[in-house]
């Protein structure tokens, strides 16, 4: 079998180390990394895993040689890393060049701006979706969207973060050093607050649902504190099925390269096999003001998906300048965000692309 080529876009990261510590053991060559800030962390993953091509996607220049790079090479494999929207941009190129390709996407913020467009496009260019968040690949890995006719409900399942489990925590109270201190998962700073707060349950509801093309109100979510069990979906006999496996994301990111690579983990997942590992309760804590959003939430087309995703991000940025308070991000997405009758659909990425710059700014001015 032919070696694959093989793409990171936004290397530096968590999930770019885990990815790349494990093809640097494995000699498993990397042809092409991007990234936005960490510099010099590039260039040390550049020279350690000798790797032809790396560029910056802050750096004009070098953001046009790598679309020069998307659009002469021939990929088989695309790890999307990084944080936000604007790998539309590069994503539309992929799908234009490439098919048979593994679309391999942790950027949860892409797959909800592309929203269907992108799902859509990906399966008419004979590409292949890879989710990476173990939610959603543990739902990959059932099969689902060949057994939809007889699914009642999936559940996707969060950990509790760091203060579900902790019922003296007052949240008006918390710090970021608390907010950022995730007992299960290592992220990034926005994922951590997302996480903390659950927002990032309605963001994988919605990212869910079209992926999959199941309806929004057949998923919700559960609380699963050892963060053992990913998902779970209800049969309409009544019958369940459990998606477990330990908490490691490079389970997830090493899925694209068991096409081309005989892998094996070693992974232990006989700790799983404690019933305490398995419980699972109903989110059922009125510290956090989630469920005020949600009821909204299920009414939002694809922009007021969009319109949500901004404000998050606009609440986040000013939680971390300390202009919001940390127990003040979901109120103020809520009071901002407008369930507004209109045509969702868009016809290219640019149009996704121009709708959010639009929309950016109108909530930039949001006092």
């Amino acid at each position: 079998m032919k070696k694959p080529n093989i793409c990171i876009i936004g290397a530096t990261g968590t999930l770019g180390n885990k990815l790349l510590k494990y093809t640097f053991n494995n000699k498993i060559k990397i042809n092409c990394i991007t990234y936005f800030n960490n510099k010099n962390k590039a260039l040390n993953l550049k020279k350690k895993n000798n790797i032809n091509n790396c560029y910056s996607l802050k750096n004009e220049h070098e953001k046009n040689d790598f679309i020069k790079y998307l659009k002469l090479n021939k990929l088989d494999i695309i790890y999307f890393l990084d944080f936000g929207i604007e790998s539309l941009l590069y994503v539309d190129i992929i799908l234009s060049k490439n098919k048979g390709s593994y679309i391999a996407i942790a950027n949860k913020e892409m797959i909800i701006a592309g929203g269907p467009f992108l799902i859509d496009k990906i399966e008419k260019t004979k590409n292949i979706l890879i989710p990476l968040d173990s939610e959603h690949y543990s739902l990959f890995n059932s099969n689902i969207k060949n057994n939809k006719d007889n699914i009642k409900k999936i559940y996707i399942t969060a950990s509790g973060g760091p203060f579900y489990f902790n019922k003296k925590i007052n949240l008006n109270d918390v710090n970021l050093k608390q907010v950022l201190n995730h007992p299960k998962w290592k992220m990034g700073v926005n994922n951590s607050i997302d996480s903390s707060n659950f927002i990032n349950k309605l963001l994988e509801i919605y990212e869910l649902s079209i992926i999959y093309k199941i309806d929004l109100h057949k998923i919700f979510f559960l609380v699963s504190k050892n963060a053992y069990v990913h998902s779970l979906i209800e049969y309409k006999d009544n019958t369940l099925s459990l998606n477990c496996f330990v908490n490691d994301m490079l389970i997830t990111l090493i899925r694209p390269l068991s096409y081309f690579f005989n892998i094996n983990l070693n992974q232990k997942n006989h700790e799983i096999f404690n019933t305490n590992n398995f419980n699972i309760e109903k989110f059922n804590d009125k510290r956090f003001k989630i469920n005020s959003l949600f009821s909204k939430f299920t009414k939002l087309n694809h922009k007021g998906i969009l319109r949500l995703v901004l404000l998050n991000n606009i609440a986040q940025k000013r939680y971390l300048n300390r202009s919001l308070t940390y127990n003040n991000i979901i109120p103020f997405i809520n009071k901002n965000l407008k369930i507004i009758k209109e045509v969702s659909s868009f016809k290219s990425f640019n149009d996704i692309l121009n709708f959010v710059k639009k929309l950016k700014l109108e909530y930039e001015k949001i006092k």
